[in-house]
């Protein structure tokens, strides 16, 4: 048995509605807070490790509930451009990838993580053209060495992409059909199977890494590939994960495939439960928000990659005040160009002020603190687990010095910390009681080793993929074709 005392910290607890900040100690036994005391107070156990934390405010670690690690290693390579023609260049540069380009992408993301306060993540993980269990293998390996707390969720689809996107017969010419290919994918049960064994291997491994299913977005999934994932989720009580209206376009293809809206599509096919996270949601309409509200999913927001792809903005003050559990992503590097939670709560924090009127229905650094903590944490099945300070919750903790420009003076921590800290101030995190990064430095890796490897690799795969580049680019004009005749960019018709 380990124990660690944190003494003095001054602590963010959490109350019904947010957080109160308290100087406190903490108790720790084998990585699970088993009290939370007024500082001084008396101590009951003798203990292995004591932290001094009287210059430090200790927080729940932050949450990233939606992320892509495969696109760590192409950082900086796709531009500013709405979501399907930013895919032509983002999913190539995924191709042919060796297991161990998909483990060193994942440890990038982790340790810029880990660096800025995040102590879990999800990682919607997707390989092309299918499942790759050694690639998932690598991600998980990759996760548990460096010492942050993942939920790995495979990404199923089996729909090729010309059928998934809204194209009329004259946008997309015979001879660029076999750019987009209509080669079959791996039929719904092969994937299923894949997911489940991995789920078998490692759903709960070093009670640190979960597993979760994550149909890439209905559009993309034939209705057995989505009903075979809602059933994987209920067997196994694992979370349901995948991109739903993120674009004008998907919303388009859900009147073509369903005749009504994919929320109302997701609902008849019974897989809308307290185990789902919907990613992105934002064409969507508010009978769709009360569907998600009485089936107790989540919506999980990410507002920075949403305004570099321009595509709208989600709707998250109708959303809370239905009592929809909000969590934050910062999706892609290559759609956000970071892994910085911290920014996103900022985003999150301020974005909706410009589009509700009145200020009380404004999300503003209390609710998107929750979103980035404990709503995160509901939203991808780990509610119980993570996201608060309080006894039988996981020792997931970030350590922001006192003594730093966003805390100095210390006026208002909650305000602070969303709106002023950008990570810079972050002293060390902690995983389930054991302190993972320290003074801007992971302890369970050879950082700098890394980042030679990273960069090596990474320049390797853009000139093998070169060729596959040029393919994906004479692919643009069906899609922007299609484009003006549904409305992409037309500010009137975003929601």
């Amino acid at each position: 048995m380990t124990t660690i005392r944190i003494t003095g910290g001054f602590c963010l607890l959490p109350t019904p509605t947010g957080h109160r900040a308290e100087r406190c100690d903490i108790e720790i036994v084998d990585g699970e807070i088993v009290e939370v005391r007024a500082a001084g107070g008396v101590a009951s156990t003798d203990v292995d490790e004591i932290i001094d934390a009287r210059d430090l405010l200790v927080t729940p670690g932050l949450v990233n509930a939606h992320t892509h690690s495969p696109d760590n290693l192409v950082r900086g390579t796709a531009p500013n451009l709405p979501l399907e023609l930013w895919s032509l260049s983002s999913a190539v540069g995924r191709e042919g990838r060796t297991p161990r380009e998909v483990q060193v992408s994942a440890l990038l993301g982790a340790i810029e993580m880990l660096r800025t306060g995040t102590t879990t993540v999800l990682d919607h993980i997707r390989f092309s053209p299918d499942l790759d269990p050694a690639g998932l293998e690598a991600v998980a390996s990759a996760y548990r060495e460096i010492g942050i707390r993942a939920v790995i969720a495979p990404v199923v689809a089996d729909r090729p992409v010309i059928d998934t996107l809204p194209f009329e017969a004259e946008e997309l010419p015979p001879s660029t059909q076999e750019a987009y290919g209509r080669t079959a994918l791996m039929p719904a049960a092969e994937q299923i199977a894949i997911v489940e064994r991995f789920v078998r291997a490692w759903h709960g491994r070093d009670g640190r890494i979960s597993v979760a299913i994550g149909p890439s977005g209905p559009q993309r999934c034939s209705d057995e590939l989505l009903e075979r994932a809602g059933e994987l989720s209920r067997r196994c009580e694992i979370a349901f994960h995948s991109h739903v209206l993120e674009t004008r376009a998907q919303q388009v293809m859900a009147q073509r495939l369903y005749g009504c809206s994919m929320i109302v599509h997701l609902h008849r096919l019974g897989v809308l439960s307290p185990r789902a996270s919907l990613v992105h949601v934002i064409w969507a309409e508010p009978a769709d928000f009360d569907l998600i509200a009485r089936a107790g999913a989540a919506v999980i927001h990410n507002p920075v990659s949403n305004a570099k792809l321009g595509s709208g903005v989600c709707r998250v003050p109708e959303l809370l005040a239905r009592g929809v559990t909000i969590g934050l992503g910062t999706d892609s590097v290559c759609c956000n160009d970071s892994n910085n939670l911290l920014e996103t709560a900022k985003w999150a924090a301020l974005l909706h002020s410009l589009h509700a009127r009145a200020p009380e229905s404004w999300v503003g650094p209390e609710q998107a603190l929750v979103a980035a903590t404990r709503g995160g944490a509901r939203a991808i099945g780990l509610g119980d687990r993570v996201g608060s300070i309080a006894p039988g919750f996981a020792a997931d903790l970030t350590f922001f010095r006192l003594r730093s420009p966003a805390f100095a003076p210390l006026n208002d921590a909650v305000r602070q910390l969303v709106q002023s800290e950008n990570g810079s101030g972050v002293e060390m995190t902690m995983v389930a009681g054991r302190i993972v990064m320290r003074q801007g430095r992971c302890l369970a890796i050879d950082e700098d080793a890394l980042w030679a490897e990273a960069s090596e690799l990474a320049a390797r795969r853009l000139r093998a993929n070169a060729g596959i580049y040029d393919a994906a680019s004479r692919l643009a004009e069906p899609i922007r074709r299609m484009y003006r005749r549904i409305g992409v960019l037309d500010p009137e018709r975003q929601t």
